[in-house]
């Protein structure tokens, strides 16, 4: 089986005494600068170029994953194959991760310009293996840089994967419950800027969606599908049925039961297929019929496509 990355013992950096990010980053490119793979390709990189791109990259967004795991990461034009480098800072590391947790893992990844998706790959592997909690132990307590360069070999440079749902995912925050007035629904999706929200019973089991467009059809015609355009008519208001019914309305009573519920280890083509040629807003991730991610169209060149 082909590696995912080229990894020695070399890049495995032990006890790092950092400041903060940037200088743990320089670090661990000073290492990187070193190896094989780079020193091959000397006259195209400098350690100011490899810097330079991961600054950029974090600058636009946060690296740090959360439980403890960053990644600082660039993809190079011309690099020929992908290299990562492992550190266990002497003390926690900053990345801004959206938990607020501080890296004690961090992973820096160097992937060709055209091969964004090993660093995905090597991502979704970290975090999985992390997950762990014996995992974790392991990874922290390693003796010697033998020890974690042959754990993160075996369980994450010579294992491929299929990227999926849980990959990508958002943890859900944009649900509502069947019993909410419409009017405390659309006031909800318009706080957070929603196009779809889910409903859930209160255990978080999905039952539901109620998208904007549902809503602004909700007065119309079904003939109206079928038109090419209503140019010729002057006095109907869209929605009127809306308000009518606004104050005596449930979420249970306007939702929809057509939507795209996928288990956690769907693939991307299925959700991809999902989002492009089915046209769903929204695909709802679930684990026993309960609502855990959510992956719509802006994540997926968030995640996948914009890595």
């Amino acid at each position: 089986m082909k590696k995912l990355a080229y990894f020695d013992e070399s890049l495995v950096l032990l006890h790092v005494a950092a400041e903060d990010k940037w200088h743990l980053i320089e670090a661990m490119v000073n290492t990187v600068y070193t190896c094989p793979p780079l020193q091959a390709q000397r006259q195209e990189f400098t350690r100011e170029r490899i810097i330079a791109a991961i600054q950029e990259r974090e600058k636009e967004r946060s690296t740090g994953l959360g439980n403890g795991i960053a990644f600082p990461h660039a993809r190079l034009e011309n690099l020929k194959t992908p290299i990562i480098a492992v550190s266990l800072p002497e003390f926690p590391v900053d990345f801004n991760a959206l938990d607020g947790k501080p890296a004690t893992l961090v992973v820096l990844i160097l992937v060709p310009q055209d091969q964004p998706q090993v660093a995905l790959q090597l991502m979704s592997q970290f975090a999985r293996l992390f997950s762990n909690p014996d995992n974790r132990k392991s990874v922290k307590g390693a003796r010697s840089i033998s020890e974690l360069h042959d754990f993160i070999l075996h369980h994450i440079i010579e294992q491929d994967i299929v990227i999926t749902a849980r990959d990508i995912m958002r943890e859900p925050t944009d649900r509502v419950s069947p019993d909410l007035p419409l009017s405390e629904v659309t006031r909800f999706m318009n706080q957070y800027r929603l196009d779809t929200v889910a409903v859930c019973e209160g255990d978080g089991t999905l039952v539901g969606e109620i998208t904007c467009n549902d809503l602004f059809k909700r007065g119309m015609p079904d003939f109206f599908t079928q038109l090419k355009s209503v140019s010729f008519i002057r006095q109907f208001d869209p929605l009127e049925k809306y308000f009518a019914d606004e104050g005596n309305t449930l979420a249970r009573n306007v939702m929809s039961a057509d939507f795209s519920a996928m288990p956690m280890n769907a693939t991307l083509l299925e959700i991809v297929f999902e989002l492009a040629v089915k046209h769903r807003p929204k695909i709802y991730v679930v684990s026993n019929g309960k609502y855990v991610g959510g992956i719509d169209r802006i994540l997926v060149l968030d995640r996948v496509i914009d890595i």
